[in-house]
């Protein structure tokens, strides 16, 4: 709980006194008619609250020399729990968020009403409302969106400015506390299991998508571990589309298939490239683009520090690519880089796969970053990435997913062991 109170007086700090700061989780999205996709929390409510409940509200008031702070959540609903499952109490809403105001979400708007009224107000004056508008599109009720609520409040309250609190939020979610590393550490350690798993079934044969099926069957009987996105699986030519969609090819006993997956953990994701031989070995051309590409991932792994920037990264990336690419003979010095590689080799992982950041801010301690080159033949029907997650400190970068299998003969011998 330690944790939680630190965001949430980190988030006063960034406060104006005599101001209010709103959050909420957002809802479901509909998908067709009276089908909704799985609810997703907002993650900088949950940053703040640990609550996953759609239909939930933080406030925080800053004014009159105190901090105040507000948790509403649905009141309980027996047809509702009929119908959709057990919902929140106040009390357990409480002890997740640590917090000791909770009441109903039929409240928030009274009090909401009453923190922003210009007489007879026991918060003083408030004179800026802090809101989280990163999405503006995100629905905080079935009929209002964020940028709608932001709207209403300026009509109703035209001497009170509104300011996006998102900034704030990046800012503190970039810098990853101990807690933070554990839980990404550990969705590595629940992908790494299921990689291996995968490795066990990998033949020749199946479509491209009965791989990542094992793969989230295994997370879901482990834990009930969660997807941090969708699984590529990418066989031979394929492995050269980045976000490669359908997954409908047979693999083939001659492919090398891309794998490009992680799990959840406490919300927070792994990410996790590797490829893989389905005959068990890198033979001729695949094992020198293979080569090239774990050569200059251990390369940047290295070279990664506080101060850089991912662009410094980047830069790095495609100079040491192309001596890869010309020492092993894969291009020629009048070749252009960008028809074998085309993707920024970093972004920041946290509570989203591709999480809040300052691209162009220097690297600091506690950032927790990709380090992902690939390279992409799609003329040879090969296409490689290798992609670690790395921990920034005063001491350079260490690899959080360094027990992940990725030299050859490791694989090589592996393999030999599948089923």
């Amino acid at each position: 709980m330690r944790e939680l109170q630190d965001r949430r007086q980190a988030v006063f700090k960034a406060m104006k006194e005599n101001s209010i700061a709103i959050f909420f989780s957002g809802v479901s999205k509909v998908a067709s008619e009276d089908d909704f996709l799985p609810f997703c929390v907002n993650k900088n409510f949950y940053y703040l609250t640990n609550i996953q409940q759609e239909h939930s509200a933080l406030i925080l008031i800053k004014a009159i020399g105190k901090n105040s702070l507000y948790l509403f959540v649905d009141p309980y609903d027996e047809l509702k729990e009929k119908w959709t499952g057990k919902r929140l109490s106040f009390e357990s809403a409480g002890l997740i968020s640590g917090l000791k105001n909770v009441y109903s979400t039929a409240n928030f708007e009274t009090m909401v009403k009453l923190a922003l009224a210009d007489d007879n107000n026991q918060y003083g004056l408030i004179d800026c409302v802090y809101l989280d508008l990163s999405s503006p599109e995100q629905k905080l009720r079935d009929d209002l969106f964020m940028k709608d609520y932001a709207m209403q409040l300026k009509v109703a309250h035209p001497n009170k400015e509104i300011v996006d609190i998102y900034p704030s939020l990046r800012d503190l979610r970039m810098i990853k506390s101990p807690l933070e590393v554990q839980n990404i550490s550990k969705a590595i350690e629940k992908t790494n299991s299921g990689i291996s798993y995968v490795l066990r079934h990998l033949k020749a044969g199946q479509r491209e998508h009965v791989f990542a099926d094992y793969f989230e069957m295994y997370g879901r009987l482990h834990d009930r571990s969660k997807l941090a996105f969708s699984t590529i699986v990418a066989a031979g030519k394929n492995a050269t589309c980045l976000h490669y969609p359908t997954q409908n090819d047979v693999v083939k006993k001659s492919d090398l298939v891309l794998f490009d997956l992680g799990y959840r953990h406490q919300q927070y994701c792994a990410d996790i490239s590797r490829t893989f031989p389905v005959n068990g070995k890198f033979t001729g051309l695949q094992a020198k683009v293979y080569e090239a590409v774990l050569a200059v991932n251990k390369a940047v792994i290295n070279y990664a520090k506080v101060g850089l920037s991912l662009k410094d990264l980047q830069d790095f990336t495609i100079e040491n690519l192309k001596k890869q690419c010309l020492r092993l003979g894969l291009m020629t010095i009048d070749d252009d880089l960008k028809k074998y590689y085309y993707h920024g080799v970093s972004h920041h992982l946290g509570l989203d796969t591709h999480d809040v950041a300052v691209r162009d801010r220097p690297l600091q301690v506690g950032n927790v970053i990709t380090v992902e080159p690939g390279l992409y033949f799609a003329n040879h029907g090969i296409g490689v990435r290798i992609e670690d997650n790395i921990l920034l400190t005063e001491d350079g970068a260490v690899n959080l997913s360094k027990n992940i299998i990725k030299e050859m003969d490791e694989i090589e011998r592996l393999m030999k062991t599948r089923d």
